[in-house]
């Protein structure tokens, strides 16, 4: 007896696919497939974060408020000066071209202000009205989210030694970031646990306490972003402000600091977000620019100002509608870099019809 051949599925698919042609010649003429329309692309690019928005229209109409400018080099700062006096300091700083000041200490060392004499703050306070500079913020670089206690609780009292410095001197703010939950020594390293809910209720503990031991001083603090810290974003600022709930929480802009890959091409609508989400509690903001190095991975450099992508014309005219002159400090580049990119945002903001207090 002779075993039927084996039919697999794809035969037997195509041999009733032939049968029913058959038929159909037999009884009637078969109909042509319907023809499917060609899809048309969509050029809607809204959903593609990295590229730029190209209708995007900005707004460039200056406000009547003048910026400051400062300089973060040795010279033109307001740390306690070891090699001159401070009236020379002040009168140097002015002479440089500069019209504001920070200083800072390392974490680990004594504020030397804070040991200056009565007649030395007064002659600070004294040099700062005749030459018109203002000693506009003290920064602080430490970990205020150390996972160990003890580290943590030193950064806290770290910050705390500059609140009262900045109030003996009159400095307006004191400057940092949160930090992080690593444990590599660097307040800025990346960590999985930065962005957790728990972080961020330590986070609103931290600076609850920082205002708690540092009731009735008038200075401010300075939220300053790192986009490896759970402040990344214009929203982050805003909604840890609203958290903390102190009137004393204020905003350092630095949108450089916000940069990923995601926002590269977007620098003048982060700094719109920026703006539009915290107006008058910014009070001071940081200058300088950003690169993506040609690279397979993403690979972003700080650069000076007028060498990257950073949007300065918005950021000046964002920052001259504010109620009072605000400072742009100038910051992390080599001491050569300095007066080429003050030229540049002196010449940006001229062209913007900013006016640069003088």
């Amino acid at each position: 007896m002779t075993m039927p051949k084996k039919i697999s599925r794809r035969s037997a698919l195509a041999a009733g696919a032939a049968s029913s042609g058959l038929l159909l010649g037999a009884g009637c003429t078969a109909s042509a497939p319907e023809q499917t329309p060609e899809k048309i692309p969509s050029t809607d690019t809204s959903w593609w974060s990295p590229g730029p928005d190209r209708d995007l229209v900005r707004d460039l109409t200056p406000g009547t408020t003048p910026v400051r400018l400062a300089c973060m080099t040795p010279p033109t700062m307001l740390n306690y000066p070891e090699d001159q006096s401070i009236t020379e300091r002040v009168k140097h700083i002015r002479k440089m071209g500069y019209t504001a000041a920070n200083a800072n200490t390392p974490f680990g060392r004594r504020n030397k202000w804070l040991d200056a004499s009565v007649s030395e703050i007064q002659e600070l306070k004294g040099a700062l009205k005749e030459y018109d500079v203002d000693f506009f913020d003290t920064m602080v670089w430490t970990n205020l989210l150390h996972p160990d206690e003890n580290t943590r609780q030193s950064a806290i009292k770290y910050v705390c030694e500059a609140f009262e410095a900045c109030e003996r001197t009159g400095c307006r703010s004191v400057t940092g970031i949160t930090g992080s939950r690593g444990t590599s020594g660097l307040f800025t390293v990346m960590h999985p646990d930065n962005w957790t809910g728990e972080t961020w209720k330590i986070t609103i503990d931290t600076f609850r306490q920082i205002f708690r031991d540092t009731a009735g001083f008038k200075t401010v603090w300075a939220m300053e972003a790192c986009i490896t810290t759970n402040v990344d974003t214009p929203i982050a600022h805003k909604r840890l402000m609203e958290d903390v709930g102190d009137p004393r929480f204020k905003i350092c802009l630095d949108p450089t600091n916000m940069t990923s890959l995601a926002t590269y091409y977007h620098s003048t609508e982060t700094l719109n977000d920026s703006f539009d989400l915290l107006g008058e509690n910014i009070v001071n903001g940081h200058a300088k620019d950003f690169i993506l190095r040609d690279n397979m991975y993403v690979r972003l450099e700080e650069v000076p100002p007028g060498k990257g992508l950073q949007d300065y014309e918005t950021y000046l005219v964002r920052m001259s509608r504010l109620s009072w002159p605000r400072t742009l400090l100038l910051e992390h580049f080599p001491a050569e870099e300095y007066p080429p990119a003050k030229a540049f945002i002196e010449k940006t903001a001229d062209n913007a019809g900013v006016k640069i207090y003088s």
